[in-house]
């Protein structure tokens, strides 16, 4: 007996809107019932969950995510996997940080004694009074914060450059050589935070980490309780949305895209260099995802210190969890903020059903919040890919002698 699998002529209608919905409906009851087994309570579980749907504290998250989902988008169009958007995150956030902390505002260190001027001098903030450590503020706040994003984007955009070229006219799978430059950049980071970059203050000395960030030079949040989404993430999501819609909508170098990732060959055959496309997906891929490191670092972090558990980098494993995104929009720039905000819920929920389960004793001693966070959502992953795989394709048990 063998297995004959083929691709459907005929899509499933209305397919774009039922899998992902379907795949979060038996995602989600299936993560209860597993969560049930280890003494989770049906009714704390999904009253949790109703409330993350108005949480503000999942703003945040929404809006990054939308803004890397269409990142990932760009690329996976094409069918070119930027499985490195932490890496591109990272290098943004080491990018704003020499340009915020070095040049913008850079620090010094002053006799104690002249402490008490450079406290109510204007553009001056002292960050360590024990070491005599000040910033001053030499560059003009929306003019830093500018170049801040514009430096992450160019560098978020040469790392995946660098994957796409290998991509391109190497021939290196792009799966690999994304996932390992996230590790490259993780590491990178930890030289230089505790290297170059080390400041001068004693909580940079203690910890491994650069000096703060001038709070002059940080992004404005929103004046919203219980969120710390600032206004500069806002303005970025939107740019990023419209922008990556009206490429993939109305321009020649969206069709290309589109073509490159259903049919190459149609490209080569029109005389089209497809290597440039590969590149291309990947670095302006990239481009959007390096924003998002100026926005962690100058909206939320304000200092770069070392990575102690690579498992839980300054990326917030945004760059990983976007790809659900970009899958569960079915590849439709439409879609990304409705699976953003969906995939923005199942994290608070999984965040604020740990802090629930302190009521209950020993079970939160047995669960973590980022256990019951990626049980939500691997199974909706799960439950997403075995729909796609049944309803695009067709499979046959053919033994001989006969057909089942």
């Amino acid at each position: 007996m063998k297995v004959i699998i083929t691709r459907r002529v005929k899509p499933l209608r209305f397919g774009g809107v039922l899998i992902p919905i379907l795949s979060l409906i038996i995602g989600v009851v299936t993560s209860q019932l597993i969560l049930w087994a280890v003494g989770v309570p049906p009714e704390v579980f999904y009253s949790t969950l109703a409330s993350a749907f108005l949480a503000p504290e999942m703003l945040r998250s929404f809006i990054l995510l939308t803004i890397l989902g269409s990142a990932l988008l760009v690329a996976f169009v094409a069918a070119v996997w930027n499985i490195g958007a932490e890496g591109q995150i990272v290098w943004g956030m080491v990018v704003a940080a020499y340009i915020g902390i070095f040049l913008a505002a850079p620090a010094m260190k002053v006799p104690k004694s002249e402490l008490s001027k450079y406290a109510s001098m204007p553009g001056a903030q002292v960050l360590d009074y024990t070491n005599g450590v000040v910033t001053m503020l030499h560059w003009n706040p929306v003019f830093a914060g500018l170049v801040m994003i514009l430096a992450a984007a160019a560098m978020g955009a040469l790392w995946a450059f660098i994957a796409g070229a290998l991509k391109a006219y190497f021939e290196i799978d792009e799966v690999a050589s994304t996932l390992i430059m996230n590790y490259i950049a993780y590491y990178s980071l930890n030289q230089l935070a505790t290297g170059p970059m080390k400041g001068l203050s004693v909580q940079a000395a203690m910890f491994g980490r650069t000096d703060a960030l001038n709070d002059a030079l940080r992004f404005p949040r929103l004046p919203i309780p219980g969120t710390t989404v600032t206004s500069v993430e806002v303005a970025l999501a939107v740019i990023t949305f419209v922008g990556v819609w009206f490429i993939l909508r109305y321009t020649s170098l969206g069709l290309r895209l589109k073509i490159l990732g259903s049919n190459p060959n149609a490209l080569r055959a029109a005389g089209i260099n497809t290597k440039k496309y590969i590149v291309l997906a990947l670095t302006i891929s990239g481009l959007i995802a390096g924003t998002v490191g100026a926005a962690l670092f100058a909206g939320d972090y304000f200092f770069l210190g070392k990575i102690d558990n690579i498992v839980s980098p300054p990326t917030q494993n945004m760059g990983y969890t976007a790809i659900l995104v970009a899958w569960l929009s079915m590849l439709d720039i439409r879609a990304v903020p409705i699976a953003a905000y969906l995939i923005a819920v199942l994290m608070q929920s999984g965040a604020t059903l740990q802090a629930n389960l302190g009521t209950l004793g020993s079970i939160s001693a047995r669960i973590s919040g980022s256990a019951i966070t990626y049980t939500l959502i691997g199974f909706v992953l799960l439950t997403f890919s075995v729909l796609r795989i049944l309803t695009e394709y067709r499979i046959r048990f053919v033994r001989k002698g006969g057909e089942r």
